[in-house]
């Protein structure tokens, strides 16, 4: 059976990028009429006859009409639906599938541990169904999926996951959340905040959680920084955090994810005498906390990147260095701050 030939395939033969033979071949007037006469020969030369689904995205995308982009995507979930990980994965793959959907795209979800799938056989199914492109969801992968064959589909994770692999990720932007958040809190009188983190957080993650959170203390030097960053374990007691508030004393707690409240009272630190702000709200509390919610920016911004990378032919053979997007929360007054 003769190889398909594909965008990448054209962009080799010519020495241009994929999204340059994509615009080209699309007549498009960005690319200077003699590189698209070349690209076009090239393409013609080799047989290429265009995906019907890549072409309806393009053809949605620059008409700004509603053409149907039929095309298969998965989610790959490590852990079970019953797991921490999956049911704070839920509320972006719920967004991320509603989105998908609007391209008209069908997603299909694969559960590793439930299913007890093999690396070599789920690579199998998905290659059958004609699946393009897959997201990573969150929790404990198994060992054996680095040997799975990546540079056959197009692929995208976000900030939880990390397969030591060059695949694009989405996160929400640490950054700019904990410059507002030191911002909102300027006028307040207190000058010693701490820092909790959960053990989870991903390494990576927390480096940037942690290296904003001091050049925010940096820039304001009447702040003190002397109160070291507590890492929170899901379902510990309180005592942990209560010791490490009693020994430190900060006056304002930043949290990076949802803590229960129960923890916090228990630990001495009642909210709003002692302001608590999270930096990444995607889960329901029984207290509304100030912070930043992810709504459904996160899942949104996943799926529209994917079908970016399969209009375009975006295997991961094709990436070198993987690409980083962050995504701004939608900051919410709650109940843990008064200013």
């Amino acid at each position: 059976m003769s190889t398909r030939v594909t965008l990448k395939t054209i962009a080799e033969e010519c020495g241009v990028s994929t999204a340059t033979v994509s615009y080209a071949l699309r007549r498009s007037s960005r690319i200077p009429q003699s590189t698209r006469d070349r690209i076009s020969k090239v393409a013609q030369e080799l047989g290429y006859r265009p995906d019907p689904s890549l072409s309806s995205l393009a053809a949605r995308k620059s008409r700004g009409v509603n053409v149907p982009f039929y095309a298969s995507v998965a989610v790959l979930h490590p852990d079970n639906s019953e797991s921490r990980a999956s049911q704070l994965f839920a509320t972006h793959c719920h967004h991320f599938r509603e989105k998908m959907l609007e391209f008209g795209c069908s997603v299909s979800d694969f559960e590793l541990e439930t299913d007890h799938y093999r690396t070599e056989r789920i690579a199998q199914i998905l290659q059958t169904r004609g699946i393009k492109g897959i997201l990573l969801g969150w929790g404990k992968w198994p060992s054996s999926i680095r040997t799975f064959p990546w540079d056959q589909f197009s692929v995208i994770s976000t900030e939880r996951t990390d397969l030591g692999q060059s695949v694009d990720k989405v996160s929400m932007n640490h950054f700019h959340a904990l410059d507002d958040i030191f911002a909102k809190l300027s006028n307040l009188p207190s000058r010693r905040y701490g820092m909790i983190l959960h053990d989870d957080c991903p390494k990576t993650t927390r480096e940037h959680i942690i290296g904003a959170f001091q050049a925010n203390l940096f820039e304001r030097p009447h702040l003190k920084g002397d109160v070291p960053p507590y890492s929170y374990h899901l379902g510990e007691s309180a005592d942990g955090i209560k010791k490490w508030f009693e020994t430190y004393r900060p006056e304002v707690v930043i949290s990076h994810r949802v803590i229960d409240p129960n923890v916090f009272q228990d630990a001495g630190i009642h909210f709003p005498e002692v302001p608590v702000i999270v930096i990444e709200i995607d889960e329901e509390s029984p207290v509304q906390f100030s912070g930043f919610y992810t709504e459904g920016e996160l899942g949104r911004t996943v799926a529209t990147l994917l079908a970016r990378k399969i209009r375009n032919d975006e295997v991961q053979e094709t990436i070198h260095r993987p690409r980083l997007t962050l995504v701004n929360g939608i900051w919410r007054d709650g109940e843990t701050l008064s200013i």
